[in-house]
C-alpha cells in the first residue's frame, strides 16, 4: 500500500481523506477507537475553539451552539469517516516498524494477541501523547487514590482533592471540582498559574477568598493513604489531609518508534526533526499532530494541525512515480474491525 498511519486522530483522518482524493491506497491502524485521545478528555468538556476552526477538510460541523462538546465532536469524526469511506482498523496495537528496502514493515496485534503485518511505502506516526503521563516519581504514586487523568466531578464531590500542577488543566479542574462540592487544594512548583487569560483571575480569586487552598513553590514528596507530604523550596515540609490526588502534570510523547527507525529526535524537547512536509530524517516516515511538538504539547491543537495531512499527502504524491503502480505484496492486512 502507499500509506499507513499509526493512530487515527483528526490530523490522520484528514490525511486519509486527502490520500483517497490523490488515488493513494491508505489505511490507519489504532490501538483504540477513532480519535481515542479525544475520548480521554473530560466527559462534559466543551471546546473553546468554534466549530469552523475544528472542521476537517471543509466537512461541515453542524451543532446547535458556537462551540462543540466532546460528544458532538466525536460523533462528527465518525461521520467524517463514514462520509468519505476511510479505511481505519481499530483496536490493533502497532508494536514495531522496520525499514525494509523500499517499504516499511509494520507489525501489530489485535486485542486477542493475534499478530498481523502490513507493508507500506510511507508511514505517518500520529500517536499523540495521552498514553504517557508525566509522572511525579514519588512514593505512593501507584496508590488507587492517584490519577493522571480527570473525567468528571462526580467521583470527587464531598472529598479532599489535591490538584498537582499549574497549567490550564490544573486550574480548570480545580475550579470545576470546587463548584461541584469537592474540597480542593492546589500544589504547584511555580508561584503562578500558566493558563488561559480568562481562567487565571477566576482561580486566583477563589484562592484569595479561601474557597480553594493553594501551596506554591512546593514539590510532592510522598503520597500516603490519608495525606500528601509537600516540601517547600525552603525545605519546610507539610502534610495535607487528602482523599484523592489528580496529577495534572502533562504528558510525554512516546518517541521510541521514531528513534528505533533512526529518525533524529531532540533528547531534551523530544521534537522530531521534520521537513516542511512533516517528513522525518528517515525518507517516507512522517509525523502528524501533537507528536510534532515534543513535550510542548500545548503548541499544537486540532485547528493548527488540520493542514498536516494535506502537506504530507502532497509530498508523497509528488514523489510517487505514477507510471509504476504500487503493488501491495503483503496478505490482506486484518480481517478485524474497521470503523464505520
Amino acid at each position: 500500500m502507499d500509506l499507513l498511519a499509526v493512530g487515527a486522530g483528526p490530523s490522520v483522518l484528514v490525511a486519509l481523506r486527502e490520500a483517497k482524493r490523490a488515488g493513494l491506497d491508505a489505511v490507519a491502524i489504532d490501538k483504540g477507537p477513532i480519535c481515542g485521545a479525544l475520548v480521554q478528555h473530560p466527559t462534559y468538556m466543551r471546546w473553546f475553539s468554534t466549530a469552523e476552526k475544528l472542521e476537517l477538510s471543509g466537512f461541515p460541523l453542524l451543532i446547535s451552539e458556537k462551540n462543540p462538546t466532546r460528544r458532538e465532536y466525536l460523533k462528527y469524526c465518525h461521520a467524517y469517516v463514514r462520509h468519505f469511506g476511510l479505511r481505519i482498523v481499530t483496536y490493533h496495537d502497532v508494536t514495531d516498524i522496520a525499514r525494509e528496502e523500499s517499504f516499511f514493515s509494520v507489525t501489530g496485534r489485535d486485542m486477542f494477541g493475534r499478530e498481523y503485518t502490513w507493508r507500506a511505502r510511507n508511514v505517518i506516526l500520529g500517536t499523540g501523547f495521552y498514553d504517557s503521563p508525566r509522572l511525579l516519581g514519588v512514593p505512593g504514586e501507584d496508590l488507587p487514590k492517584v490519577s493522571h487523568r480527570y473525567t468528571e466531578t462526580h467521583y470527587y464531590a464531598g472529598h479532599d482533592v489535591m490538584i498537582v500542577g499549574a497549567g490550564s488543566s490544573a486550574a480548570e479542574t480545580a475550579l470545576e471540582l470546587w463548584r461541584d462540592g469537592a474540597r480542593v487544594t492546589v500544589a504547584m512548583r511555580s508561584d503562578r498559574f500558566h493558563t488561559k487569560y480568562w481562567i487565571e483571575p477566576d482561580i486566583e480569586n477563589r484562592i484569595k477568598e479561601g474557597s480553594i487552598a493553594c501551596h506554591r513553590r512546593v514539590a510532592v514528596q510522598e503520597i500516603r493513604p490519608d495525606d500528601v507530604v509537600l516540601r517547600h523550596e525552603s525545605g519546610r515540609e507539610v502534610a495535607v489531609a487528602n482523599d484523592f490526588v489528580l496529577a495534572m502534570t502533562g504528558y510525554e510523547p512516546d518517541t521510541a518508534l521514531l528513534r528505533r527507525l533512526g529518525a533524529i529526535v531532540d533528547p531534551v524537547s523530544k521534537r522530531p526533526e521534520l521537513s516542511e512536509a512533516f517528513e522525518t530524517t528517515v525518507p517516507g516516515l512522517y509525523v502528524a499532530g501533537t507528536l510534532c511538538a515534543g513535550v510542548e504539547s500545548n503548541e499544537i491543537f486540532i485547528e493548527n494541525s488540520r493542514d498536516h495531512g494535506p502537506r504530507i499527502v502532497e509530498h508523497i504524491a509528488v514523489r510517487r512515480n505514477p507510471a509504476r503502480p504500487v503493488i501491495d505484496a503483503s496478505p490482506p492486512p486484518v480481517p478485524g474491525p474497521v470503523a464505520s
